[in-house]
């Protein structure tokens, strides 16, 4: 008898050969997606919201963000005057993205409990719920690279590369990452590496995908580079001076960070790490990344003295400029900064939006018709109450369990270091560990967003190892998944 399309799906997206497992990661998946829908309604915003719906509703595309971002909100928002739809398809997307990785991970081992257990721990940590409906693209990548991460530890376990809704999965995860974040195309090496070139090419669905996120990725560079979109070059520029005076800044002012709020002091900390003749010229706000549209020659004059300057810095004290990232990096990471000076506004009850942003009344126009008839009346006290005391909080315990993604970071390197050479997990750390490149070598090392994918995958990740050690090689399951949807390389 033919299989129906609910049947086919459930078979696919849960371990189906032990029905209780299926239950229990079905009931958390579910108990998760529906929490986030309630308690996230219509959505979270940050600063980069505001730009980027800027540009969707007026058409007015640069390259301050990928394009992708404001094409999104465009497609998903705008027709609807709210956010809503875009963040519960983000939600759904997530979930079923982690639900999938978690039965992949459920299936290589012979004990799936433990695999339930990582899913607990993630449906009970409160940052899932935070991000989740956060209109962000780092929330989208996090998920993607944790579902790749996945693909890539059963290749290298088991042999085997799941069927063709493995392989689209693959083709639009890879996409959205690439497509989303500037510099990620990396991956677009690191992954047929970290699966075996072979093998990905081989598996005929796989490499289709492959070839499809590689189209759709230079499809966007091309409108990028078209006269459709704005080409940013001073926000880039300050970008590119933030990244090498930045970290200069930091280290003398004995801080993780940039510049502050002083005028006076950010130019005398200029004058002394870059000398008089930069402080002298140029404005201190050069040194912070905030858009404001400047003169592409002063940016390029003062990118060359910092530049030259920072060669002679690192000359005399070669440790101090190699270390430099690292320590932003592990100051973003630890919980008492790991929050990265960012925060995360709630549409449903932002009711002023340029006192909440901090920007120009015109700058926050762009929100008023997603704010009007946004505001739920069941939810609005708890989520003020869960922000001002969770979210908003600086304690130890709090940031722990809600956002520390220190213990993440130093379950990575671990099994880097203690794993030996060419391992599945040795391999999946690395890949996971190189996505960490293209943050610490630029301006955004300090910037905790783009660690956030450590905190989904870490959840599955860690009981893997614990159930491991545990039980030790019986734990693993040798033989490849006997499933009518994988397909041996």
């Amino acid at each position: 008898m033919k299989e129906g399309p609910i049947k086919r799906t459930a078979r696919w997206l849960l371990p189906i050969e032990r029905p209780r497992i299926a239950l229990l990661l079905l009931a958390l998946g579910v108990l998760v997606m529906i929490v986030a829908r309630l308690f996230s309604w219509p959505g979270f915003a940050t600063h980069d919201t505001v730009f980027i719906t800027q540009e969707a509703l007026r058409g007015e595309y640069t390259s301050y963000h990928p394009v992708l971002n404001a094409l999104l909100i465009r497609w998903l928002a705008v027709p609807f005057e709210s956010f809503s739809i875009y963040t519960t398809l983000q939600i759904l997307f997530c979930a079923t993205l982690y639900l999938r990785s978690a039965t992949l991970f459920a299936r290589m081992v012979s004990r799936p409990a433990w695999i339930v257990l990582g899913v607990a721990l993630w449906a009970a940590m409160p940052s899932t719920y935070l991000y989740l409906g956060m209109i962000w693209k780092d929330v989208l990548c996090a998920y993607c690279l944790l579902f790749l991460a996945t693909l890539v530890l059963q290749s290298r376990q088991s042999g085997v590369l799941a069927g063709r809704a493995d392989a689209v999965l693959l083709g639009l995860s890879l996409f959205l990452i690439v497509a989303t974040r500037h510099g990620m195309a990396i991956n677009f090496l690191l992954l047929p590496l970290a699966i075996g070139v072979r093998q990905l090419w081989a598996a005929r669905p796989y490499r289709a995908a492959f070839v499809a996120a590689v189209v759709g990725w230079l499809l966007m560079s091309v409108v990028t580079a078209s006269p459709l979109v704005k080409n940013d070059v001073a926000h880039l520029s300050k970008l590119k001076i933030s990244a090498v005076s930045g970290p200069f800044l930091g280290m003398v002012a004995n801080r993780s960070g940039y510049t502050s709020n002083d005028p006076g002091q950010d130019q005398a900390l200029a004058a002394r790490v870059f000398g008089p003749d930069y402080a002298e010229k140029y404005r201190p706000d050069y040194l912070m990344n905030e858009v404001v549209l400047t003169d592409p020659q002063e940016l390029d004059e003062a990118y060359g003295l910092i530049l030259r300057r920072t060669a002679r810095l690192c000359l005399l004290n070669v440790s101090q400029c190699g270390s430099d990232r690292l320590q932003m990096m592990l100051a973003t990471l630890q919980p008492s900064t790991a929050f990265g000076g960012m925060k995360f506004y709630d549409l449903a009850i932002m009711e002023n939006c340029p006192t909440v942003f901090g920007m120009d009344p015109d700058k926050c126009d762009v929100l008023e018709r997603f704010e009007r008839g946004e505001r739920p009346g069941m939810l609005v006290e708890f989520q003020r109450k869960f922000v001002s005391r969770l979210v908003d909080t600086r304690g130890t315990v709090q940031n722990v369990f809600v956002w520390n993604l220190l213990p993440a970071f130093v379950l990575l390197l671990a099994l880097l270091v203690f794993i030996a050479p060419g391992r599945p997990l040795w391999i999946v750390s690395l890949f996971i560990l190189m996505q960490m490149v293209l943050p610490m070598a630029t301006s955004m090392a300090n910037d905790f967003r783009y660690y956030y994918f450590l905190a989904p995958l870490s959840t599955l990740l860690a009981v893997f190892v614990l159930g491991r050690a545990v039980h030790g090689r019986s734990f693993w399951r040798d033989r490849p998944t006997q499933s009518s949807e994988a397909s041996h390389v």
